[in-house]
């Protein structure tokens, strides 16, 4: 067949993949990871062409046009709660040109039986990418699907899993992704020390039960080593040196982590960014990272309450967080740290302890993230308990743009008041601007850095 993997235009630039969908909180727009993994499945038995409406910054009208050109029978599209009534609408006239849709996101992680009953322009939804469900569902072989949400021959939807769907572990494989197919211009990444890079994932899921990530509910599956090296090596062959490792926790297991790194680091020539929690971050994989080219380190934070550490599973303490930031900036590692704000239990005293703590950490960056009622989460149903949002409530921006929760003392209105003047307060110190100045190594990084934070400033004002 000739399929179309799509990633639709917006008004504005977000990032739909990875179930995690939200606005960029500064200028950053990263390849669609979903689509990505898709690609090498896909491309093995059709014939398959991409199209990334947000990367090649085409419109509505614009990126109908293409897909027209493209001369596709389905298209494979993203979807995302931050941008749902936007995809909705041009999905909705994909298939009014002819087309079959299938669609993944956030937003069919909860109710996908219901929300194929609400929109007849949708066929069917897959809820992973990291198997070949696409595949065996465009052969008809329904009896090997994983887990989807389909229609049945009377039209109506029809939910498919195995019992052990949402329960991954071990190892999956891909075949490669064909990054080609990808624009080879319009991804920025705040943190790339060069203009090109790749965004790669070498697992799946996430080991760790946050309450309010969607990531844990997915289960944890690794790909083999050997796998992730013939995806880097060919990116390399074509002149890609750096990377975003967009795994939720790199390194894990540890004994593949350390075997990964030890393998980047033979090649010698390899520059990235990875997640870590603060746990993780001993010296031994500290030291074989940074051995093997990852530059900077974007860590889980979240909160300086202890409680409420506890309280979302985050699995360790305030003091564990801070040994691990301390630990990787004396490897040298360039620190982000992420926070989220905006959970019930808190207010504004609450997030001046959390500007307080990220100065005391010393962070190179600061990333804030806005608690929202993601589908499939246990916070979601905590908050429905609480009051807090509905269930028709369908848009949601994890970057804060807009936010979807009150807490139980403060409005949204607040949350998004606070969120900016956080921002500002952290970005606008006269001795931490001269630091990044100074940080820069190229021109090419300064002028980075200036669009980037000038772009922070702006949704921040």
């Amino acid at each position: 067949m000739r399929v179309l993997l799509l990633n639709p235009p917006s008004e504005r630039t977000v990032i739909r993949d990875y179930f995690c969908s939200k606005t960029t909180k500064s200028n950053y727009l990263y390849h669609p990871i979903d689509l990505v993994m898709l690609s090498g499945t896909v491309a093995e038995r059709h014939d398959l062409t991409v199209l990334d409406a947000l990367a090649e910054g085409l419109d509505f009208d614009a990126a109908l046009r293409r897909i027209d050109e493209a001369g596709a029978e389905v298209v494979v599209s993203l979807v995302g709660a931050v941008s749902w009534n936007e995809d909705r609408a041009f999905l909705a006239a994909v298939h009014a040109a002819g087309l079959r849709v299938i669609a993944l996101g956030d937003i069919f992680q909860e109710d996908a039986e219901r929300r194929l009953a609400e929109e007849p322009w949708l066929e069917a939804t897959l809820h992973g990418f990291a198997d070949a469900d696409l595949l065996s569902y465009l052969d008809g072989d329904l009896a090997s699907i994983r887990e989807m949400t389909v229609r049945d021959a009377a039209g109506d939807p029809l939910s498919l899993r195995r019992d052990d769907a949402r329960r991954r572990g071990g190892s999956y494989r891909v075949p490669r992704p064909r990054h080609e197919l990808f624009p080879e211009t319009g991804y920025r990444f705040s943190f790339s020390k060069g203009r090109r890079f790749a965004t790669v994932l070498t697992d799946y899921g996430c080991p760790y039960p946050c309450t309010f990530c969607i990531m844990g509910t997915l289960g944890f599956e690794t790909r083999p080593v050997d796998d992730v090296l013939d995806e880097l090596d060919h990116l390399r062959a074509g002149g890609t040196k750096e990377f975003f490792f967009l795994d939720q926790t790199f390194g894990l297991p540890r004994a593949r982590g350390l075997k990964l790194c030890a393998a980047l680091e033979e090649r010698g020539d390899l520059s990235w960014t990875a997640f870590q929690r603060p746990d993780n971050t001993d010296d031994e994989l500290l030291g074989a990272m940074r051995r093997a080219g990852c530059h900077t380190l974007i860590l889980g934070v979240e909160s300086p309450d202890a409680e409420l550490l506890a309280r979302y599973r985050k699995g360790y303490d305030t003091g564990e967080v801070a040994a691990g930031v301390a630990r990787a900036k004396a490897h040298g590692f360039r620190v982000v740290g992420t926070f989220l704000i905006g959970l019930p239990e808190e207010d504004e005293h609450s997030w001046e302890n959390t500007l307080r703590w990220a100065l005391e950490l010393d962070l190179d960056y600061l990333s804030l993230n806005v608690a929202v009622p993601r589908f499939g989460t246990p916070f979601r149903k905590r908050a429905l308990e609480l009051g807090l949002c509905r269930e028709d409530e369908l848009v949601m921006d994890q970057a804060g743009a807009t936010a979807a929760l009150p807490t139980q003392v403060l409005g949204r209105r607040d949350i998004e008041r606070v969120k900016r003047r956080l921002v500002r307060r952290f970005y606008l110190r006269p001795r931490y601007l001269a630091r990044r100045l100074r940080g820069t190594g190229s021109l090419r990084q300064l002028g980075s850095e200036l669009r980037e934070g000038l772009a922070l400033l702006r949704r921040n004002v």
